[in-house]
């Protein structure tokens, strides 16, 4: 078969690779960034190992690759997206609905709201001075600040667990605010975050399964956020209460739209209901080459055309799948890879080229890698995982290791633990 991956920021590239392995005939249509100083090592990325061009190139091109699969690793380059489809090849990912569903915030509060899905109270603001004004007079309230634009780590959240010790904490940051872009305070609320998806073919849901991630960079959840330290995915029933309370509640708009492609939610399920985050209808980063890499029973490619084909039945183990990033805190191009004679099978590499017999790291990404492993328990997914992550080598590799720990606040065995005496799944 043949395939395009469009990818901006090479979160696709691990796709792409297996693909290949898997024989199929592959192309990588680079979007391209603006930003001069890491132009140098993005244009290393895959370098050696993958046929990549440049997006504009392969439209240009597009009536020789009529018969191929175009996919979308993340919601971007929205025009090109739409254009394939108005002209009927065929695509998976990406497009107007995903990508407003990520980036336009009011849009997607409103689209969820109308099937009775509610966020927690949340604030908008210009200045940190109006804000702290608005939290000093809600003075026994909890809130996490997030930026409407900017990285991970910028998102702040209270480390006390009281709300009127979490208020002042609150209070000291925006003092030490100096210039900031427009934010939002959003009230904090108790209770399991998780993430839901449910993946539609022509409107009708197909599969579902459940992702318990955790974004601090370090062990122990200490550090800057991340896009996902380590996770853990495992199949629920589409009927489960996990998702009837969330992307449930949206199958009659799917059937209506005959959307296929990828229904998500984060939420937080509390004493007092369920509260919405956010929809990222898109590849995730570690969630789905967990799922793919570690409890999809068929083939990459099978599974992708299927999607786009719409005969798409799925066929995934029981069990869980752990992921967990290996990344360098000072990305640098040219450092030596060391992955043992089969290791590749149980690894999604991102931040990585070739040159002859050298794996070297791109100094692209934080991240070069993601380390995958299966167990029937969430206990044995990580130690597999973890085995798989020590076999990899590279200059100031790090990851973490307390993916089974029960001592810091997002542990997954704590919240699968209270999400299944919630009946949740």
């Amino acid at each position: 078969m043949r395939f395009v991956l469009v990818t901006k920021w090479f979160t696709g590239l691990g796709f792409a690779l297996r693909l290949r392995e898997e024989g199929h005939d592959v192309v990588v249509a680079v979007v391209g960034i603006d930003d001069q100083r890491k132009l140098a090592s993005y244009d290393l990325v895959g370098r050696g190992m993958i046929d990549r061009r440049p997006l504009a190139d392969v439209m240009a091109d597009r009536a020789a690759l009529r018969d191929a699969c175009w996919i979308w690793d993340e919601n971007h380059s929205v025009e090109e997206n739409e254009t394939l489809r108005r002209e009927g090849f065929r695509v998976f990912g990406g497009g107007t609905y995903a990508n407003t569903m990520e980036h336009d915030r009011a849009e997607c509060l409103r689209f969820v709201g109308a099937h009775g899905l509610e966020a927690p109270p949340s604030h908008r603001f210009d200045s940190p001075g109006d804000a702290r004004a608005f939290v000093e007079a809600h003075p026994h309230t909890a809130y996490v600040f997030k930026p409407d634009e900017g990285e991970n780590f910028e998102t702040w959240l209270p480390e006390s667990e009281k709300a009127a010790d979490a208020n002042l904490e609150l209070r000291a940051h925006l003092a030490s605010l100096r210039a900031t872009t427009p934010f939002i305070l959003q009230e904090r609320k108790d209770g399991v975050e998780t993430n839901v998806e449910v993946w539609f073919v022509d409107g009708e849901p197909r599969f579902a399964f459940m992702c318990l991630e955790s974004k601090r960079k370090l062990t122990g959840d200490l550090g800057d956020l991340v896009g996902c330290a380590f996770d853990f995915t495992f199949r629920i029933p589409v009927d489960s209460r996990a998702v009837r309370e969330t992307v449930g509640r949206m199958f009659d708009t799917y059937r209506e739209m005959r959307y296929t492609g990828f229904g998500d939610a984060n939420f937080i399920a509390a004493r007092d209901g369920v509260w919405f985050f956010e929809k990222c209808e898109r590849f995730g980063y570690n969630a789905h080459p967990n799922l793919l890499w570690n409890l999809n029973l068929d083939p990459l490619g099978t599974t992708l055309a299927s999607l786009v084909d719409g005969t798409f039945a799925p066929r995934f183990s029981p069990g869980f799948g752990a992921s967990v990033s290996l990344y360098m805190d000072h990305p640098r191009p040219g450092k030596a890879i060391g992955i043992p004679p089969g290791g590749e099978s149980q690894l999604y590499l991102y931040d990585v080229y070739r040159e002859n017999d050298l794996l070297l790291t791109a100094g692209y990404a934080d991240n070069v890698a993601i380390a995958m492993g299966f167990g029937y328990t969430i206990p044995t997914a990580w130690e597999a995982c973890l085995a798989n992550a020590r076999r990899v080598t590279f200059p100031g590799r790090a990851f973490r290791i307390d993916g089974a720990g029960t001592d810091f606040p997002t542990s997954p065995i704590r919240r699968y633990e209270a999400l299944v005496a919630m009946g949740y799944v």
